[in-house]
């Protein structure tokens, strides 16, 4: 029950406030609704006088063209509805997520019109803001990375156009009546927070309009040191506005059908100083009563590090994909242990997300290609989980079908026959087993192309696949460190520090014809848990966060501030490149632009290979799939003796020409 507060002419009572921080259920407003149903009565009878709900709570946000389904949007108006009738003998406010209707008009893609909108109800009526809307509408729409909101959605700014009307006198507080006494609630929609790239400030209007405090409804992904910079955006609006801020955000896993996406919750409150009094953990399903007075202390929320949210990011991921619908299994997941960081590193994470039967794991080694050392460390990893290791030779396998085929033994065609045949080993015991199979392949392979596509790039989930690879190596530590608290990963093949320490390789090229080590400088784990960030997933991490082309890497690199600017130690670069290129003639200045130019070829390459991949996790500031979209260039010719179509601008030539002049 709340604390009673004497009522006085002068001075209104502090509000009991919920956070409906709860898991949605993307696709089935039948549950979603009732969950708010049920939670607004229960909190009703606690005493609370709002409760808040997140950003589309009752269809789910990342539902696709669902949107565009007529008879789905009936459906979930009908359950609107529902909320608001069945509250009808209470006189809690509930304001909850979803979408509204408007059936007499069009979207611009000729769908009924609907809003990104919250519904404001109490004693089972709706309640209009004082511009006499229906319902709060979103004004600002995300179009960038997975969100497509105007492709679904018409927003607030197009209709203050269409009725000629300025924002300002539509975007209003709602008057609510509690306890006898008048509240004027600002509620806003998620990106309406985030305006400092729009001309529009729907926070200022607000208050503007009058709100004495600002309620905002979010469906906000977790990325990397996403909740430091929205309390620092939260902070600065509210140094503008004087307000309290209500932030409730959704948690649990929505898809695109490609990226696996975390919502992590971290729902807030904010006194009219920026400062947090109130918040609710990663990941927690849980309705949080707050009484908003001026005398809540400040409060520190807990702090993660990186690789800790990055961890928790990867695991919501993971158990959205195997409860999603379109995954039937016996509960198995079948994994191709090779002996390598990756491999070991998703037997681990699944013998901890599903414990060691229903974990299989199996070893295919190729006589001449895979080495004693890593038959050995696949053997070691899989009795540190207590998991039996399969071991499946493939020998016969990949002989037979290069004689059938004509394929000679050290070709680039023999290669991807080992890869290929690997993968049907695991398919062949999945389908035994019922199992689905786990893609071990991580961002930086995915990025450069360095994977076989019927092979190693397939699968039903790729938990790796925003990683790079010396987040593979993080990752691997903190599994050690802090999950399992023991060494299950072996150290040989995490720290570079370690006298015993096996290099990353694919196992492709015989021992003794070629360089079987990876081309890549993936950083340096350390054994006391410190980590140095390798140059090429720097490069991955420049072409795809920052959209950055070649040229930025010449210019800095002309200009001595490129290692600064990528994060990496002064000198690294050409000591990297000097070790990966021992045999290449020429300057140091020349060198660098060869590795450039081979390695974004290859990244432009691996296109065709990306637009094909398995659905993974999604949680790094730009992943492959929706999130980063790509398509595939065209040849000036179909002469296919022409070298990759890969595009370089006149500033990058001019560069390159000053650089090798000099």
């Amino acid at each position: 029950m709340k604390e009673h507060i004497m009522k006085t002419k002068d001075e209104k009572p502090a509000l009991q406030i919920a956070l409906g921080q709860i898991d949605v259920q993307a696709g089935r407003p039948d549950i979603n609704s009732q969950r708010v149903i049920n939670e607004s009565i229960a909190a009703a009878k606690r005493g609370v006088d709002v409760i808040v709900f997140p950003e589309m709570c009752i269809s789910g946000y990342l539902i696709g063209d669902w949107f565009n389904s007529n008879a789905f949007a009936e459906d979930v108006e009908r359950h609107n509805w529902r909320i608001v009738k069945a509250l009808a003998e209470y006189d809690i406010v509930v304001i909850f997520g979803t979408f509204g209707i408007d059936k007499t008009k069009k979207n611009e893609n000729g769908w009924y019109r609907k809003y990104n909108a919250a519904y404001v109800a109490q004693k089972g009526k709706l309640i209009a803001n004082d511009a006499d809307l229906p319902y709060a509408m979103k004004s600002l729409m995300p179009n960038y990375r997975i969100f497509d909101d105007s492709r679904y959605f018409y927003d607030l700014r197009k209709l203050a156009t269409e009725r000629r009307k300025k924002l300002k006198e539509l975007l209003a507080p709602f008057t609510v009546v509690i306890n006898g006494f008048e509240y004027k609630l600002g509620v806003m929609l998620c990106e309406d927070m985030w305006d400092l790239d729009y001309v529009q400030k729907p926070a200022r209007i607000l208050k503007g309009n009058g709100a004495e405090i600002l309620i905002n409804l979010s469906c906000s992904n977790w990325s990397w040191r996403k909740n430091a910079k929205r309390h620092k955006v939260v902070r600065d609006l509210i140094a503008l506005v004087k307000l309290p801020f209500v932030y409730v955000n959704s948690v649990g896993c929505q898809n695109n059908g490609k990226n696996f996406i975390p919502f992590d919750g971290s729902s807030t409150i904010y006194n009219a100083d920026g400062e947090i009094v109130a918040i609710c953990d990663m990941y927690q399903d849980i309705v949080k009563d707050v009484l908003l007075s001026d005398t809540l202390p400040p409060i520190t929320p807990v702090e993660r590090d990186d690789v800790e949210e990055m961890f928790m990011a990867i695991t919501e991921d993971t158990l959205g994909f195997l409860r999603s619908s379109a995954v039937r299994h016996s509960g198995k997941v079948i994994i191709g242990l090779s002996g390598g960081a990756d491999s070991m590193l998703s037997a681990a994470f699944f013998v901890h997300l599903l414990g060691p039967d229903r974990v299989i794991l199996v070893n295919m080694p190729m006589e001449g290609y895979n080495s004693e050392k890593t038959i050995e460390l696949a053997q070691k990893g899989a009795d540190n989980l207590g998991v039996e290791l399969r071991s499946v030779p493939i020998n016969d396998m990949v002989w037979a079908e290069a004689k059938a085929a004509g394929i000679a033994e050290g070709s680039p065609a023999f290669k991807t026959l080992m890869a290929t045949v690997r993968f049907q080993v695991l398919k062949s015991i999945a389908a035994l087993e019922g199992a689905i199979i786990i893609n071990n392949g991580n961002k930086t392979e995915l990025a450069f192309g360095y994977a076989t596509l019927n092979g190693d790039m397939r699968g039903y989930f790729a938990p790796w696949m925003d990683a790079l690879k010396g987040e593979v190596y993080q990752l691997a530590d903190y599994m050690n460190r802090r999950i399992f608290k023991r060494k299950v990963i072996p150290d040989e093949l995490i720290y570079k520090d370690d006298e015993d320490y096996l290099a990353p390789m694919d196992e492709l090229t015989k021992d003794g014809t070629g360089n079987r080590e990876d081309p890549f400088d993936y950083g340096r784990m350390h054994a006391d848990g410190s980590f140095e960030v390798g140059y090429h997933d720097a490069m991955i991490r420049s072409f795809m966060e920052a959209r950055v082309e070649p040229a930025w890497f010449l210019e800095h690199y002309k200009a001595g501030t490129l290692e600064a600017q990528m994060l990496l130690p002064k000198g690294k670069i050409d000591a990297v490149l000097a070790r990966l290129h021992p045999d290449f003639e020429g300057s140091a200045v020349e060198r660098f632009v060869f590795d450039l130019e081979q390695k974004y070829k290859m990244f432009q390459a691996g296109i065709h290979k990306r637009v094909q991949s398995i659905p993974g996790a999604h949680f790094s500031r730009s992943s492959f799939g929706w999130d980063f979209r790509e398509y595939m260039p065209v040849m000036a010719s179909y002469d296919l003796s022409q070298d990759l179509p890969v595009y370089y601008t006149q500033a990058y030539h001019e560069l390159k020409d000053e650089l090798l002049a000099a």
